[in-house]
């Protein structure tokens, strides 16, 4: 069935619609991917208007004061006041789409398997020791049960209502009142929300122990060898572990009697490696259930009170067995899923209706959904999307040619086209033609820019150099840079933002999407992404001309904070000097990993692997046929360039080159012994590009032919131990080089201390280089929200810039004062499409001019995921955008303000101002691109 394009809905300022439907859970729910299908595809089936309670209601204001509606998707997760929700049933009595109250019989293991006891469904043997004199049950939940079954949940659960008694232990089994069971078994808490379980192995497998938990990263389980022996305290539930077909579990979700969806994934218990997709979720497919099993979901349904339900199976010797119920569960990327519980939420909507007439127009002023917190406006900054790697070349010249290229100007210039490049070649030639003391630069010079001349993003940075004396430009230094373009991968994730934030404002409040100004710098691969972006995320209008402006003053580049900048380099590479140890406080603080050793042994490590790679790519470009390793190449990439980018990175690592040929650097001693950090980023870009765009031809020219031959001698290529057990050890299922994983860590590593640290070590640098680049757009979203805040409709004022100003506005809004949710040092890497949002909440519960503004700070970490090498790629080599979290909590908007009105009453402001005005970038007249 094909996915349906959803219709607008009305405004709530318009008219109110004809239904309300309220979404009662924590916004990291409520605003997911899937819950935006849902809602989106619900509103084409009929008028609905949509309300998302939202965090700042659920968490901080009293039931009464909740927004009212006719039906309600109300669901706990960890975090969510399930009593308030309770209580907020009782009072308005929605039709509510999964019983409120019984979810609280999910919070125990052993209720949830005496109810499937009940209920006749097969569940794997199992043991329970109990501790704590029984499961608490709510006695509404126990009601509300019988309501749905017909049965006493009291009875039921009366053979785990006391303490166990006669409990015995040894090496092979585990005895609970004259029952046994022998090992291999599962040990799961009684509570339900606790994921930690343990795994016994028994003496055949191997013995140890294998301990799951909540996915971390691309892992869910790990082998602990001296884990044998069962907890001796608290409640626990025992389960024969069960051999399953393929060694995967199945995933059921049904919307209601009629519908369920199954996928089967890899079972935890087999090594505890997740594999992922380009979204970063876990790989699943499709499977078709047996009559017995679409019966098992319908009972658990049912019995448990939740219509969009979520439960766990496997499948041994043609039977099937529950394994856990997780109530409101989302399937993730699915359409036809989305396209059928939007309809069937839908028609129970419309049967509830004629049951009980709609309460929208008896809802109170100070409750009703267009008078209840509401978006009024979103700001937000971009960073531009996947790009090709970076690189660049210096020189420095006395030669007239050069210096006539400033054309008088006494600030930098760049040269961005063709003809203007031409330019730039013509001042080679004739400079060579004088025979000028620079000539052997020159020449290298004249080659890079003949490499270079057509690739696109080449340009050229003219910067003048002065004497102090006589104030007289006495040489230039050359810039030549290449790269960074727009990918395919970027057109893909610029387009999906787009969408998926419209969804997201469509549910919010569709008015911000009729007022949006969106602002860009003028740098080609961000000016790209704000087209890709703006295009989708207005619906796809036939021209988006005069939505977009260039703002060179507020998101281009600026030498104004070079300075400083130049000295946190220099203090960072006296930090990773050999022998120099970094304080443990100081490490703590910018949130180094504790089994990692000092930085100055982790680039020591980063060169030697280089080293070796180097050896190995060299070797197999002398025997490999290079232009067979991989079939198709995008991004204008080649054999040639992908060598040429990797043996400056060896360079660089290797030989501790300066990897920079300005005459600075020439007479520049070397006086530490080691690779200059200001390259980890530039070898952290490349490593990823190629880890996405480039995998095949990473993974063979980097493959050690030795190391190869070695594992076809051992044999050991099935994947699993002597013992019994699979294999934890994918490396080598992925690459034929282990040395890739270990340097792909330590750069990661590295790269999370770099760069946030060049944007400044201490707050007082942090704060100073985030003014001298981020200030103009500081003000701008000051402005922006103020203005907001006082016009009469909604409005979208959005931003897209590069890497260096999202750094800068992110430590400005650290250092304000503001209290944050998240430590600075926890968040990720400013990835691709990382966004800084400003989301401005209005309520008016009372007529007159009595409004109330709210405001969240949220933040994205972008096309980001922690370990591209285990990443499943499709051919779009693209990370897809991470969800938004809350940098702050709800907070008065004058609140905000005032901590971010601090900047602009420093004392030095007039002179940071200047600084910025003084030191920006000029450009040479463009023709219109």
């Amino acid at each position: 069935m094909p996915s349906l394009s959803p219709q607008q809905p009305a405004s709530l300022g318009d008219r109110r619609a004809k239904h309300v439907v309220a979404v009662c859970c924590l916004d990291k729910k409520a605003r997911s991917k899937p819950m935006r299908h849902i809602l989106n595809r619900l509103l084409s089936y009929g008028d609905y208007s949509i309300v998302i309670f939202g965090d700042k209601t659920i968490l901080d204001e009293e039931v009464e004061n909740w927004p009212g509606c006719d039906f309600l998707i109300c669901f706990f997760s960890g975090g969510f006041p399930l009593d308030k929700a309770i209580q907020y049933v009782k009072l308005r009595k929605p039709f509510v789409v999964n019983s409120v109250v019984m979810q609280s019989l999910l919070w125990d293991r052993r209720i949830v398997l005496a109810i499937l006891d009940s209920m006749g469904i097969p569940t794997p043997p199992r043991l329970v020791i109990t501790r704590d004199a029984g499961p608490e049950v709510d006695p509404e939940a126990a009601e509300a049960f019988e309501q749905c079954t017909g049965m006493d949940l009291y009875r039921i659960l009366a053979k785990y209502s006391r303490n166990t008694e006669n409990i015995k232990v040894d090496e092979d089994s585990i005895e609970v009142e004259g029952k046994r069971l022998y090992k291999t078994f599962i040990e799961k808490p009684a509570d339900g929300e606790n994921h930690n379980i343990n795994i016994y192995y028994s003496k055949e497998k191997g013995g140890g122990g294998r301990r799951l938990f909540r996915k971390i990263g691309n892992k869910s389980s790990e082998f602990d060898p001296e884990l044998s022996k069962p907890a001796q305290e608290n409640s626990w539930v025992y389960e024969q572990l069960m051999e399953t077909e393929n060694s995967e579990d199945i995933k059921l979700y049904t919307v209601g009697p009629t519908f369920i969806h199954a996928e089967t994934r890899k079972s935890p218990t087999v090594d505890g490696l997740v594999k992922r997709n380009t979204d970063g979720k876990e790989i699943r497919y499709c499977t078709e259930l047996s009559p017995e099993e679409e019966d098992i979901a319908r009972k658990v349904s049912k019995a448990f009170g939740q219509t969009v339900c979520g439960l766990d199976i496997l499948r041994v010797n043609g039977k099937s067995y529950v394994i856990d119920v997780n109530g409101w569960s989302f399937v993730k990327g699915s359409d036809f899923y989305y396209d059928q519980c939007a309809r069937l939420l839908s028609e129970a909507f419309d049967r509830s209706v004629q049951r009980r007439p709609s309460m929208v127009d008896t809802i109170p002023r100070e409750i009703a959904p267009e008078h209840s917190w509401r978006l009024k406006g979103f700001v937000a900054v971009f960073r531009h999307a996947d790009r090709t790697p970076k690189d660049k070349s210096k020189i420095s010249t006395q030669a007239q040619p050069f210096i006539d290229l400033l054309d008088g100007s006494t600030q930098e210039v760049v040269f961005r086209q063709k003809h203007q490049l031409s330019l730039v070649a013509q001042a080679v030639d004739k400079s060579l033609e004088m025979r000028h003391s620079d000539s052997e630069k020159l020449k290298g010079l004249k080659e890079i820019l003949e490499k270079k001349w057509d690739l696109p993003g080449t340009k050229v940075q003219v910067k003048p150099q002065f004497d102090k004396e006589t104030g007289e430009i006495k040489k230039v230094q050359v810039n030549v840079k290449w790269g960074g373009e727009f990918t395919h991968a970027g057109l893909h994730q610029s387009r999906d933002l787009g969408e998926n934030l419209r969804k997201d404002m469509n549910i919010l409040n569709r008015d911000v999407l009729e007022d949006v100004k969106i602002f860009s710098s003028s740098e080609r691969r961000v000016r790209a992404t704000a087209d890709v972006f703006t295009r989708r995320f207005l619906g796809q209008p036939e021209s988006i001309e005069g939505v977009i402006a260039e703002s060179k003053s507020l998101l281009d580049d600026s030498n104004a904070a070079k300075e400083p900048g130049d000295a946190v380099k220099r203090q960072l590479k006296t930090l990773i000097r050999p022998g120099y140890e970094i304080p443990l406080l100081q490490l703590a603080q910018v949130g180094w990993p504790k089994d990692m050793p000092q930085p100055h042994i982790v680039m020591q490590e980063i060169s030697l692997i280089m080293s070796r790679l180097r050896q190995i790519m060299r070797y197999n470009w002398s025997i490999k046929d290079v232009d067979q390793i991989q079939r198709r190449w995008c991004c204008f990439e080649s054999p040639a360039l992908f060598r040429e980018r990797w043996e400056k990175l060896f360079k660089n690592f290797c030989d501790h080159g300066s990897g920079d040929e300005s005459d600075e650097a020439d007479i520049r001693t070397r006086i530490h012994s080691a690779p200059d950090p200001a390259w980890i980023p530039e070898l952290y870009d490349a490593f990823k590009y190629d880890a996405l765009h480039n995998r095949p031809f990473l993974q063979g020219i980097f493959s050690d032919p030795e190391a190869v031959a070695t594992e076809s001698e051992s044999g050991s290529t099935d994947g699993s131990s002597s013992r019994g057990r699979p294999s934890t050890d994918s490396s080598s299922a992925m690459y034929g080089s282990s040395d890739l994983r270990k340097l792909y860590k330590y750069v990661k590593t590295m790269f999370d201390f770099v760069a946030p640290q060049e944007y400044g070590i201490t707050d007082d640098e942090k704060k100073n280089i985030g003014l001298l680049i981020g200030l103009p757009l500081l003000k701008s979203i000051l402005s922006d929200l103020k203005d907001i805040k006082y016009s009469d409709r909604p409005k979208t004022r959005l931003y897209f810039t590069k890497e260096s100003h999202v750094h800068a506005l992110l430590n400005l809004v650290y250092l304000s004062g503001i209290p944050t949710k998240v430590p600075r040092n926890a968040l990720p890497e400013l990835d691709f499409l990382t966004q800084i949002t400003f989301e401005l909440y209005e309520r008016n519960r009372h007529s007159g001019s009595g409004k109330e503004y709210s405001l969240r700070i949220g933040f994205s970490s972008g096309a980001h995921y922690k370990d591209v090498l285990d990443m499943h790629l499709d051919a779009e080599h693209c990370l897809k955008v991470a969800p938004r979290t809350n940098l702050i909590p709800h907070l008065s908007l004058d609140e905000v303000l005032a901590y971010h009105n601090s900047y602009l009453n420093l004392p030095n402001l007039e002179s940071i101002e200047r600084q910025i005005e003084e030191r920006k970038l000029y450009y040479v007249q463009e023709d219109n691109q």
